[in-house]
Protein backbone atom coordinates (compact mmCIF):
# COMPACT_ATOMS: atom_id res chain seq x y z
CA UNK A 1 0.00 0.00 0.00
CA UNK A 2 1.32 3.46 -0.98
CA UNK A 3 0.16 6.44 1.09
CA UNK A 4 1.00 10.11 0.64
CA UNK A 5 0.94 12.24 3.81
CA UNK A 6 0.13 15.89 3.09
CA UNK A 7 0.80 18.37 5.88
CA UNK A 8 2.23 21.78 6.70
CA UNK A 9 5.70 21.96 8.17
CA UNK A 10 8.74 23.99 8.98
CA UNK A 11 12.38 23.75 8.01
CA UNK A 12 12.79 20.27 9.48
CA UNK A 13 9.93 18.83 7.41
CA UNK A 14 6.75 17.28 8.79
CA UNK A 15 6.13 17.90 12.47
CA UNK A 16 7.22 15.06 14.78
CA UNK A 17 3.67 13.94 15.62
CA UNK A 18 2.82 13.37 11.96
CA UNK A 19 6.21 11.88 11.18
CA UNK A 20 5.88 9.46 14.09
CA UNK A 21 2.58 8.25 12.67
CA UNK A 22 4.11 7.79 9.24
CA UNK A 23 7.03 5.84 10.66
CA UNK A 24 4.68 3.57 12.63
CA UNK A 25 2.90 2.73 9.37
CA UNK A 26 6.22 2.03 7.66
CA UNK A 27 7.14 -0.43 10.39
CA UNK A 28 4.05 -2.52 9.55
CA UNK A 29 4.73 -2.50 5.81
CA UNK A 30 3.00 0.62 4.43
CA UNK A 31 4.97 2.73 1.96
CA UNK A 32 4.64 6.32 3.19
CA UNK A 33 5.80 9.48 1.43
CA UNK A 34 5.44 13.09 2.58
CA UNK A 35 4.38 16.26 0.82
CA UNK A 36 5.10 19.17 3.14
CA UNK A 37 3.66 22.67 2.66
CA UNK A 38 5.99 25.31 4.04
CA UNK A 39 4.85 28.73 5.23
CA UNK A 40 1.24 27.94 6.09
CA UNK A 41 -0.31 31.07 4.55
CA UNK A 42 -3.29 30.90 2.20
CA UNK A 43 -1.04 32.05 -0.63
CA UNK A 44 1.41 29.28 0.24
CA UNK A 45 -1.28 26.62 0.03
CA UNK A 46 -2.54 27.95 -3.32
CA UNK A 47 0.99 27.82 -4.75
CA UNK A 48 1.11 24.12 -3.92
CA UNK A 49 -1.99 23.06 -5.88
CA UNK A 50 -0.17 22.29 -9.14
CA UNK A 51 2.96 20.69 -7.61
CA UNK A 52 0.84 18.48 -5.35
CA UNK A 53 -1.42 17.46 -8.22
CA UNK A 54 1.65 16.48 -10.25
CA UNK A 55 3.03 14.40 -7.36
CA UNK A 56 -0.27 12.59 -6.84
CA UNK A 57 -0.65 11.81 -10.55
CA UNK A 58 2.91 10.52 -10.86
CA UNK A 59 3.00 8.70 -7.51
CA UNK A 60 0.09 6.31 -8.11
CA UNK A 61 -0.85 6.41 -4.42
CA UNK A 62 -3.52 4.16 -2.99
CA UNK A 63 -4.52 6.86 -0.47
CA UNK A 64 -3.78 10.52 0.14
CA UNK A 65 -3.86 11.27 3.87
CA UNK A 66 -4.10 14.98 4.74
CA UNK A 67 -3.26 16.17 8.25
CA UNK A 68 -5.03 19.33 9.46
CA UNK A 69 -8.01 20.83 7.67
CA UNK A 70 -6.12 23.34 5.55
CA UNK A 71 -3.96 20.58 4.06
CA UNK A 72 -7.21 18.75 3.29
CA UNK A 73 -8.59 21.80 1.46
CA UNK A 74 -5.39 21.84 -0.60
CA UNK A 75 -5.83 18.13 -1.40
CA UNK A 76 -9.43 18.80 -2.49
CA UNK A 77 -8.23 21.34 -5.05
CA UNK A 78 -5.25 19.26 -6.20
CA UNK A 79 -7.30 16.10 -6.84
CA UNK A 80 -10.17 17.54 -8.89
CA UNK A 81 -10.91 14.95 -11.55
CA UNK A 82 -8.55 12.37 -10.04
CA UNK A 83 -9.71 9.04 -8.60
CA UNK A 84 -7.77 8.71 -5.36
CA UNK A 85 -9.21 8.13 -1.88
CA UNK A 86 -8.78 11.06 0.51
CA UNK A 87 -8.42 10.50 4.25
CA UNK A 88 -8.33 13.56 6.50
CA UNK A 89 -7.05 13.82 10.07
CA UNK A 90 -8.40 16.81 11.97
CA UNK A 91 -5.87 17.55 14.68
CA UNK A 92 -7.58 19.95 17.12
CA UNK A 93 -6.53 23.52 16.43
CA UNK A 94 -8.13 23.27 12.97
CA UNK A 95 -11.58 23.09 14.57
CA UNK A 96 -11.08 24.81 17.94
CA UNK A 97 -9.26 28.02 17.02
CA UNK A 98 -12.29 29.79 15.46
CA UNK A 99 -16.00 29.14 15.87
CA UNK A 100 -16.53 28.96 12.10
CA UNK A 101 -13.86 26.29 11.46
CA UNK A 102 -16.25 23.32 12.02
CA UNK A 103 -18.73 24.84 9.54
CA UNK A 104 -16.00 25.11 6.91
CA UNK A 105 -15.08 21.46 7.49
CA UNK A 106 -18.70 20.33 7.14
CA UNK A 107 -19.05 22.26 3.86
CA UNK A 108 -16.28 20.27 2.14
CA UNK A 109 -16.25 16.95 4.05
CA UNK A 110 -18.36 15.17 1.41
CA UNK A 111 -15.21 15.14 -0.74
CA UNK A 112 -13.37 13.01 1.82
CA UNK A 113 -13.61 9.24 1.92
CA UNK A 114 -12.79 9.09 5.62
CA UNK A 115 -12.46 11.60 8.43
CA UNK A 116 -10.37 11.07 11.57
CA UNK A 117 -10.69 13.09 14.77
CA UNK A 118 -8.61 12.68 17.91
CA UNK A 119 -11.33 12.58 20.57
CA UNK A 120 -15.07 12.21 21.10
CA UNK A 121 -15.12 15.89 22.08
CA UNK A 122 -13.75 16.78 18.63
CA UNK A 123 -16.36 14.59 16.94
CA UNK A 124 -19.15 16.47 18.71
CA UNK A 125 -17.50 19.78 17.85
CA UNK A 126 -17.16 19.07 14.14
CA UNK A 127 -20.63 17.51 13.95
CA UNK A 128 -19.91 14.72 11.45
CA UNK A 129 -21.35 11.38 12.56
CA UNK A 130 -19.17 9.24 10.29
CA UNK A 131 -15.91 10.63 11.73
CA UNK A 132 -13.58 7.99 13.19
CA UNK A 133 -12.15 8.69 16.66
CA UNK A 134 -8.49 7.63 16.37
CA UNK A 135 -6.01 9.34 18.73
CA UNK A 136 -2.34 9.51 17.79
CA UNK A 137 -0.40 6.50 19.02
CA UNK A 138 2.75 6.47 21.12
CA UNK A 139 6.06 4.84 20.23
CA UNK A 140 6.43 2.65 23.30
CA UNK A 141 10.08 1.92 22.47
CA UNK A 142 11.08 5.58 22.62
CA UNK A 143 8.76 6.58 25.46
CA UNK A 144 9.38 4.21 28.35
CA UNK A 145 10.14 4.25 32.05
CA UNK A 146 13.68 5.23 33.09
CA UNK A 147 15.38 6.00 36.40
CA UNK A 148 14.18 9.35 37.74
CA UNK A 149 17.47 10.08 39.52
CA UNK A 150 19.55 9.23 36.45
CA UNK A 151 17.43 11.50 34.25
CA UNK A 152 17.58 14.35 36.77
CA UNK A 153 21.36 13.99 36.89
CA UNK A 154 21.58 14.16 33.10
CA UNK A 155 19.53 17.37 33.14
CA UNK A 156 21.44 18.77 36.14
CA UNK A 157 18.21 19.16 38.11
CA UNK A 158 18.47 19.42 41.89
CA UNK A 159 17.83 16.12 43.67
CA UNK A 160 16.52 17.87 46.77
CA UNK A 161 13.70 19.70 44.98
CA UNK A 162 10.50 18.48 43.41
CA UNK A 163 10.24 18.91 39.67
CA UNK A 164 7.13 19.69 37.64
CA UNK A 165 7.30 19.50 33.84
CA UNK A 166 5.21 21.72 31.57
CA UNK A 167 5.59 19.87 28.24
CA UNK A 168 5.02 22.85 25.96
CA UNK A 169 6.23 26.34 25.14
CA UNK A 170 4.87 28.92 27.64
CA UNK A 171 4.46 31.35 24.73
CA UNK A 172 1.69 29.16 23.27
CA UNK A 173 -1.37 30.74 24.86
CA UNK A 174 -3.70 27.73 24.60
CA UNK A 175 -1.32 25.65 26.75
CA UNK A 176 -2.14 27.97 29.69
CA UNK A 177 1.29 28.39 31.31
CA UNK A 178 -0.04 30.93 33.87
CA UNK A 179 -2.21 28.27 35.55
CA UNK A 180 0.78 25.94 36.00
CA UNK A 181 3.02 28.78 37.17
CA UNK A 182 0.48 30.16 39.65
CA UNK A 183 -0.29 26.71 41.05
CA UNK A 184 3.41 26.04 41.66
CA UNK A 185 3.81 29.48 43.25
CA UNK A 186 0.88 28.76 45.57
CA UNK A 187 2.36 25.43 46.67
CA UNK A 188 5.82 26.91 47.15
CA UNK A 189 4.37 29.35 49.67
CA UNK A 190 3.94 26.35 51.94
CA UNK A 191 6.94 24.89 53.76
CA UNK A 192 5.89 21.44 52.49
CA UNK A 193 7.09 22.12 48.95
CA UNK A 194 10.20 23.27 47.09
CA UNK A 195 9.19 22.94 43.43
CA UNK A 196 10.97 23.86 40.23
CA UNK A 197 8.69 24.28 37.19
CA UNK A 198 10.34 23.36 33.88
CA UNK A 199 8.92 24.32 30.47
CA UNK A 200 9.77 22.10 27.51
CA UNK A 201 11.32 24.42 24.94
CA UNK A 202 13.83 23.60 22.21
CA UNK A 203 13.98 19.91 23.10
CA UNK A 204 14.48 17.33 20.37
CA UNK A 205 11.62 14.83 20.10
CA UNK A 206 13.94 11.92 20.90
CA UNK A 207 15.12 13.64 24.10
CA UNK A 208 11.68 14.30 25.60
CA UNK A 209 11.49 10.93 27.43
CA UNK A 210 14.37 12.09 29.63
CA UNK A 211 12.30 15.06 30.83
CA UNK A 212 9.16 12.99 31.39
CA UNK A 213 11.13 10.53 33.50
CA UNK A 214 12.98 13.24 35.43
CA UNK A 215 9.74 14.96 36.45
CA UNK A 216 7.89 14.19 39.65
CA UNK A 217 4.69 15.34 37.93
CA UNK A 218 3.80 16.39 34.38
CA UNK A 219 1.18 19.14 34.05
CA UNK A 220 -0.86 20.19 31.03
CA UNK A 221 -3.43 22.86 31.92
CA UNK A 222 -4.45 23.60 28.30
CA UNK A 223 -7.66 25.37 27.37
CA UNK A 224 -8.21 22.87 24.54
CA UNK A 225 -6.50 19.93 22.83
CA UNK A 226 -7.48 17.24 20.38
CA UNK A 227 -5.91 14.25 22.10
CA UNK A 228 -2.91 15.61 23.98
CA UNK A 229 0.18 13.74 22.78
CA UNK A 230 2.18 14.97 25.78
CA UNK A 231 -0.24 13.25 28.15
CA UNK A 232 0.08 9.92 26.31
CA UNK A 233 3.88 10.23 26.12
CA UNK A 234 4.03 10.91 29.85
CA UNK A 235 1.77 7.92 30.47
CA UNK A 236 4.12 5.71 28.45
CA UNK A 237 6.89 6.80 30.84
CA UNK A 238 4.63 6.06 33.86
CA UNK A 239 4.80 9.69 35.00
CA UNK A 240 2.14 11.14 37.34
CA UNK A 241 0.03 13.74 35.51
CA UNK A 242 -2.30 16.65 36.30
CA UNK A 243 -4.39 18.14 33.47
CA UNK A 244 -7.42 20.26 32.88
CA UNK A 245 -10.56 18.59 31.51
CA UNK A 246 -9.97 19.04 27.78
CA UNK A 247 -9.69 16.78 24.76
CA UNK A 248 -9.69 13.16 25.87
CA UNK A 249 -7.58 13.69 29.01
CA UNK A 250 -10.25 12.50 31.42
CA UNK A 251 -10.80 9.34 29.40
CA UNK A 252 -7.06 8.71 29.15
CA UNK A 253 -6.03 9.09 32.80
CA UNK A 254 -9.15 8.54 34.87
CA UNK A 255 -8.29 5.78 37.34
CA UNK A 256 -4.55 5.84 36.57
CA UNK A 257 -2.46 6.00 39.76
CA UNK A 258 -1.07 9.42 40.64
CA UNK A 259 -3.00 11.17 37.84
CA UNK A 260 -5.70 13.82 38.25
CA UNK A 261 -8.03 15.91 36.07
CA UNK A 262 -9.15 19.37 37.19
CA UNK A 263 -12.81 20.27 36.72
CA UNK A 264 -12.12 24.01 36.48
CA UNK A 265 -9.33 26.43 35.55
CA UNK A 266 -9.10 27.70 39.13
CA UNK A 267 -5.59 27.96 40.56
CA UNK A 268 -6.61 26.57 43.94
CA UNK A 269 -8.06 23.38 42.46
CA UNK A 270 -5.11 22.81 40.14
CA UNK A 271 -2.66 23.42 43.00
CA UNK A 272 -4.55 20.98 45.23
CA UNK A 273 -4.40 18.24 42.59
CA UNK A 274 -0.74 18.97 41.89
CA UNK A 275 -0.04 18.63 45.61
CA UNK A 276 -1.78 15.24 45.65
CA UNK A 277 0.26 14.05 42.66
CA UNK A 278 3.50 15.19 44.30
CA UNK A 279 2.56 13.46 47.55
CA UNK A 280 1.88 10.25 45.59
CA UNK A 281 5.63 10.11 45.00
CA UNK A 282 5.76 7.02 42.79
CA UNK A 283 5.43 5.95 39.18
CA UNK A 284 1.97 5.62 37.66
CA UNK A 285 0.56 2.68 35.71
CA UNK A 286 -0.12 4.80 32.64
CA UNK A 287 1.84 2.55 30.31
CA UNK A 288 -0.38 -0.46 31.02
CA UNK A 289 -3.44 1.73 30.48
CA UNK A 290 -2.20 2.89 27.06
CA UNK A 291 -1.75 -0.69 25.89
CA UNK A 292 -5.16 -1.66 27.27
CA UNK A 293 -6.74 1.25 25.37
CA UNK A 294 -4.94 0.27 22.14
CA UNK A 295 -2.83 3.43 21.92
CA UNK A 296 0.61 2.03 21.13
CA UNK A 297 1.71 3.31 17.73
CA UNK A 298 1.53 -0.15 16.15
CA UNK A 299 -2.02 -0.60 17.42
CA UNK A 300 -3.07 2.75 15.91
CA UNK A 301 -1.27 1.88 12.66
CA UNK A 302 -3.47 -1.19 12.24
CA UNK A 303 -6.58 0.94 12.74
CA UNK A 304 -5.37 3.41 10.11
CA UNK A 305 -4.71 0.61 7.62
CA UNK A 306 -8.30 -0.59 8.06
CA UNK A 307 -9.55 2.95 7.40
CA UNK A 308 -7.38 3.17 4.27
CA UNK A 309 -8.70 -0.15 2.98
CA UNK A 310 -12.32 0.87 3.55
CA UNK A 311 -11.66 4.20 1.80
CA UNK A 312 -10.26 2.36 -1.19
CA UNK A 313 -13.31 0.06 -1.27
CA UNK A 314 -15.72 3.00 -1.03
CA UNK A 315 -13.93 4.75 -3.90
CA UNK A 316 -14.34 1.64 -6.11
CA UNK A 317 -18.02 1.34 -5.17
CA UNK A 318 -18.66 4.93 -6.24
CA UNK A 319 -16.90 4.68 -9.62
Amino acid sequence: MRVLFVCSGRQGGANPIIKNQGESLRRVGVEVEYYVVYGGSTKGYVKNIKPLRKKIKEGHYDVVHAHYAFSAYLVNMATIGLCVPIVVSLMGSDIWTHSWYPLLVRMVANKWNAIIVKSVEMKYRVGIARANVVPNGVNMNIFNEQSKLDCQERLKWSNVKQHVLFPANPAEARKNWPLAENAVTLLNQSSKYAIDLHPMVGVKNEDTPILYNAADVVVLPSFYEGSANAVKEAMACNAPIVTTDMGDCRERIEGVKGCYVANTFEVEEFADLLGKALMYGDKSNGRDRLLLDGLADWQIAERLINIYKESMRSMKRNL
